[in-house]
């Protein structure tokens, strides 16, 4: 069972399925974190510029290292703790999907 597992994570996490949105995720950061700033506080600024650089990191190990799926995991699991990332990026990729409702079914 531990091995179908393992596999399902292994494509779900492949290059091929998630490099392109974490690159375009990452694209978008620079900018949104200069336009909020000013609203943001201290602590809010620092988790999404972290987030950003596992984000980064993680493009990095798909640009040089894709076959290093624990690698891959632990950067999933380090940006899964900083939160979601900002709506607004992700509205901006997928229109339809909206992070703010998910929490109200």
């Amino acid at each position: 069972m531990e091995s179908i597992v393992e596999t399902m994570m292994q494509q779900l996490l492949s290059k091929e399925i998630l490099h392109e949105p974490m690159k375009e995720i990452a694209e978008k950061y620079p900018k949104w974190l200069e336009d909020h700033k000013s609203s943001l506080s201290k602590e809010e600024y620092e988790r999404y510029a972290h987030q950003y650089e596992l984000i980064r990191n993680l493009n990095e190990v798909y640009d040089n290292d894709a076959g290093n799926f624990n690698r891959i995991v632990e950067l999933m699991q380090k940006m899964q703790e900083c939160g979601q990332p900002p709506n607004e990026i992700v509205q901006e990729l997928a229109p339809d999907f909206d992070l703010a409702s998910l929490g109200q079914m």
